[in-house]
């Protein structure tokens, strides 16, 4: 099973998604490397994309309803600063 990375283009940000195709299952497989364990499954390459895209806006709305920054895969932070402060990314 062959798998290629796509950039996907979200409301907070830009994320690669793992997209495989199963020619047994005759299903796409999509992972998201920046949220370990979150998958998801389509019939088709577009609506992979389409999935990742939803699956990444939901994970990022959880962590940003929890208070905290999401920083995307082209290292943009994304988020409200409660207090003034320094944030250092690496």
């Amino acid at each position: 099973m062959k798998s290629v990375k796509n950039l996907i283009e979200t409301r907070h940000g830009s994320y690669y998604a793992t997209v495989a195709y199963s020619a047994r299952d005759k299903v796409y497989f999509v992972s998201i490397p920046a949220f370990p364990g979150v998958m998801t499954e389509a019939r088709s390459l577009i609506e992979a994309k389409k999935f990742a895209r939803e699956v990444i806006e939901l994970q990022c709305l959880a962590a940003l309803d929890e208070g905290k920054i999401v920083i995307d895969d082209t290292r943009q932070v994304h988020g409200r600063f409660v207090r003034a402060g320094a944030l250092a990314v690496a």
